[in-house]
């Protein structure tokens, strides 16, 4: 067994995470079914993605969320309402996935490999729990680190 190292471009004080979304011309856009209690109080799987074509309309107008073979854009919700005591909680999470090749003796073999990621885990009594501001917030998040990427 080897191991072989590629020099990468990288200068210091640079973001890693950004820089992992550097010459991406489109996105594939999945939105992860919500949950039973999610759907229950209104949140679709429309409505999500009409959110992030929304936010990328305005800030990156130029970046499609339909290219097949692209990038995964990835979109997660889950929403759990606690019945004995009236609560909700749950989590958004928001990742990028990009293709790569596996180089092995044996075998190569094509993965995706999980390049940008950021998630809020949250908790009160309110059943919308803020939860379009959430992702809002954590797709401009997205959306910085690729201008950075992509000056």
């Amino acid at each position: 067994m080897f191991l072989l190292l590629v020099p990468v471009p990288f200068t210091a004080g640079e973001d890693l995470r950004a820089w992992n979304l550097r010459d991406i011309s489109a996105f594939q856009l999945v939105v992860e079914e919500p949950t039973r209690d999610a759907r229950e109080v209104g949140i679709t799987e429309e409505a999500v993605r009409s959110q992030v074509a929304a936010i990328f309309r305005k800030s990156l107008p130029h970046i499609p969320l339909d290219g097949k073979g692209g990038p995964s854009l990835y979109v997660r919700i889950v929403l759990h309402k606690r019945q004995k005591d009236d609560l909700y909680y749950g989590m958004i999470s928001v990742h990028v996935d990009r293709a790569v090749l596996v180089l092995s003796p044996k075998e190569n073999f094509p993965t995706f490999s999980q390049v940008w990621e950021n998630t809020v885990v949250f908790s009160g009594k309110d059943p919308l729990l803020g939860i379009y501001e959430i992702l809002a917030k954590l797709l401009t998040l997205l959306i910085e680190d690729y201008k950075k990427a992509n000056p």
